[in-house]
């Protein structure tokens, strides 16, 4: 099924629409500064329907997502597997009356972009600080009278000694 360009969310929920589709990361702008793999695609499935008094958006985003470790700089490729349970509301006031389980979906349009919805979703799936499991910090270096060297990341206050000892050896 191919995802729609605008929706009106209330409008999907007063029909009971669903929408299952795939949707290429290059289409999710915000998202694709984030990312080192915009050429690939998430699947979503997405219903939008009545929960008691919410008007619901439920359902799922799945993917991967490649972003660079903060730690080693290599390639991380993060699989997401992303509940979606939004409620759809229009002030900040009703938002604040959700159930516990739904996020709000605030609308300040009746019409917003379906892919709005899905790069919400990916983007909070991303850590604020992605790194592996296990790596070793990335090594920088610094070029002084052409010898390079090679300095832990994690630890600025002994490369500054040894740039200082270096220095003081090249002026005696």
């Amino acid at each position: 099924m191919r995802l729609p360009e605008l929706i009106d969310p209330l409008q999907c929920v007063a029909k009971g629409r669903r929408w299952v589709g795939r949707l290429p990361l290059a289409r999710l702008p915000r998202l694709v500064g984030m990312i080192t793999n915009p050429d690939e695609v998430v699947t979503v499935d997405l219903r939008f329907e009545r929960r008691d008094r919410v008007a619901a958006v439920t359902g799922f985003v799945r993917g991967e997502l490649e972003v660079i470790c903060q730690r080693c700089l290599a390639p991380l490729r993060i699989a997401v597997d992303s509940p979606v349970s939004l409620g759809v509301v229009t002030s900040i006031e009703e938002g604040d009356r959700l159930p516990e389980a739904f996020e709000p979906l605030l609308l300040e349009e009746d019409r917003i972009p379906f892919s709005d919805i899905v790069e919400d979703e990916l983007i909070l799936a991303i850590p604020d600080i992605p790194k592996h499991a296990h790596c070793q910090p990335a090594k920088t270096c610094s070029a002084d009278a052409g010898v390079e060297e090679a300095v832990a990341a994690d630890d600025p206050f002994a490369a500054l000694a040894r740039l200082k000892t270096k220095q003081d050896r090249q002026r005696g």
